[in-house]
């Protein structure tokens, strides 16, 4: 299994993102323009709360009345965000093993991928996009939910350097820093290949979490990433990526990774539905898993109306 150590890019090509977008436009047309027209319900703006004024942000957003109280200093601006429109959550698995992977594919570039498909998606439907990486040590990383395209490119150079802006949180669960980040009832989307210890105890928790927020998960299918190569050898030393912690496996042992990965994950998956949690399984098979992707989230979408 391959290792990456840099904490470099996970889409190279940013053409790979613009293609995902164009595919995505090209699937939804019929649903926005077509019959389902009457996708998009209501109109107008809802009130959502008062921020800082950020770069970008239009004039005739600024509440100048609020900006008496901190003396113009900041601004202070009045965000609204339209009825019709969702938000979206996406929380991806920024630990140390999904930069691991084999034959040049790691498994953090499909969860990047993933992210690319689901928050342009989201964009189409003019819906909001927000961000929550968790590294695997109570460790997390966030970016509140904005819209349109670039925000998306931004939340994917945010994913890809994300090793450098996790941050310990020892007293918060995934749950607790999602539903924090979170202003109203969301569409929330977990992206990992769930190879860690407390496996059952996340699922729980997310379980609980969909009692106020629509939760689904996105299962990377990791075994692809252990089918290692042939050795000879009876006993071979692995290095585990979370941990650094050396293991000595037989060959017999180092054999089977790949199927007990897929046992494991076939235990989590099992243990999610089990929990009432929808589960997406993808593995690197680009133009399978987009397609099962944005059927996924269309249909979740339409939900809304």
């Amino acid at each position: 299994m391959r290792k990456k150590e840099d904490h470099g890019k996970l889409l190279i090509d940013p053409s790979e993102v613009e293609e995902v977008y164009l595919s995505i436009l090209s699937r939804v047309r019929e649903l926005v323009f077509g019959e389902h027209k009457s996708i998009f319900t209501g109109s107008g703006f809802d009130f959502s709360g008062l921020r800082e004024w950020q770069p970008g942000d239009r004039q005739s957003s600024i509440d100048w009345a609020h900006s008496t109280h901190t003396g113009f200093s900041p601004l202070i601006v009045r965000e609204c965000v339209e009825e019709r429109s969702v938000d979206v959550m996406i929380a991806a698995d920024g630990s140390l093993s999904t930069r691991c992977g084999a034959e040049n594919v790691m498994i953090g570039s499909i969860i990047a991928k993933v992210i690319a498909t689901l928050g342009l998606s989201a964009v189409i439907f003019q819906d909001r996009v927000g961000l929550a990486v968790f590294g695997g040590n109570k460790d997390y990383f966030t970016e509140l939910s904005k819209g349109g395209k670039n925000h998306v490119f931004n939340i994917l150079e945010l994913y890809q350097t994300c090793r450098d802006r996790l941050e310990a949180s020892k007293n918060e669960s995934l749950a607790g820093v999602i539903s924090g980040s979170l202003r109203r009832t969301s569409l929330v989307t977990i992206i990992s290949d769930f190879l860690f210890s407390d496996a059952g105890d996340i699922v729980k928790e997310l379980a609980d979490l969909k009692l106020a927020h629509d939760v689904f998960l996105v299962m990377i299918d990791a075994s692809f990433a252990f089918k290692l190569p042939h050795i000879s050898c009876g006993w071979i030393e692995c290095v585990d990526a979370e941990t650094g912690r050396k293991v000595l496996l037989s060959r017999g042992e180092y054999s089977s990774m790949a199927s007990r990965v897929k046992e494991y994950q076939d235990k989590v998956q099992g243990l999610a539905e089990k929990s009432g949690l929808e589960v997406l399984r993808v593995g690197p098979d680009k133009d399978n898993f987009q397609n099962s992707i944005v059927d996924f989230f269309f249909e979740r979408r339409l939900r809304k109306k």
